[in-house]
């Protein structure tokens, strides 16, 4: 499937999903949590992103990729975190978003070396994915960010 006929079907799906209470999170105080309210605001601006992307040099994304995909975050919520539909299909989009078109970590990520996940010389690392990769259907592997050296993880 074409990138841009994705970026159409995640846009369509996410079309009703209410972003005001995710953007509101990050000022809301009721969230005590630093990594809650940094999610929040990583998730709400990838939201935006979406809106905002305009593909121009389209490109084929792997159908059996997406298929992959959307299992993995299915086993994952299993799993893990059940939840509601609608927070599973954003975080299906997201994902689908960040990992197949604006080819970004799928974490919010800094500048700075001493976050789990940060950026260098236009490079992700994570520190983490040396780890996590090894799970049963790891979303890892979907990402973008390489492993972290091992000077970085102290």
């Amino acid at each position: 499937m074409k990138a841009s006929k994705l970026l159409d079907i995640i846009r369509k799906d996410l079309k009703s999903y209410p972003i005001d209470y995710l953007k509101n999170k990050v000022t809301d105080d009721r969230y005590q949590d630093p990594l809650t309210k940094k999610l929040a605001k990583y998730n709400s601006n990838v939201y935006d992103d979406i809106y905002g992307t305009v593909i121009f040099d389209d490109f084929e994304v792997d159908d059996k990729i997406i298929k992959s995909i959307n299992q993995d975050i299915g086993f994952y919520f299993d799993k893990y975190c059940g939840g509601e539909d609608e927070q599973q299909r954003f975080t299906k989009n997201i994902i689908l978003y960040l990992a197949l078109i604006a080819k970004k970590p799928l974490h919010p990520y800094s500048e700075d070396k001493k976050e789990e996940v940060y950026i260098s010389n236009g490079t992700y690392y994570c520190k983490g994915r040396m780890k996590y990769i090894k799970d049963k259907k790891s979303l890892c592997k979907y990402c973008i960010c390489k492993n972290a050296s091992f000077m970085d993880l102290f």
